[in-house]
């Protein structure tokens, strides 16, 4: 699996990250802005914000003495290959259950 895959996988996997990336579907945000209302301490967000920025799915522009966060380009085309992949291992294990299936319907006495 590429390593960019890997890290997409990674950064989706943290609840807080996914609900990060969905506040940055709405708009981008301020950092603070972006802080507010988690019950983790804005320290505790940046890091998941560098998780973010490392994988590629969002991107922070400097605005003054802020950040602003936004989804990157990239991120959403990381997320559509991440998909893919999924769909190709969940049709793998729908095969391979069917398979099972009628193996196992055939030895029935």
């Amino acid at each position: 699996m590429p390593p960019q895959l890997q890290q997409t996988i990674a950064a989706l996997a943290d609840p807080t990250r996914r609900e990060l990336l969905e506040r940055l579907a709405q708009r981008p945000h301020r950092a603070g802005e972006l802080a507010t209302g988690f019950a983790i301490s804005r320290p505790a967000i940046c890091k998941h914000t560098r998780v973010l920025k490392k994988a590629g799915l969002i991107t922070a522009r400097p605005h003054g003495r802020e950040q602003i966060y936004e989804l990157a380009p990239s991120g959403n085309q990381a997320i559509e290959d991440l998909i893919g992949i999924l769909e190709r291992v969940g049709r793998f294990w729908d095969d391979a259950l069917d398979a099972f299936k009628r193996y196992a319907e055939k030895k029935e006495p």
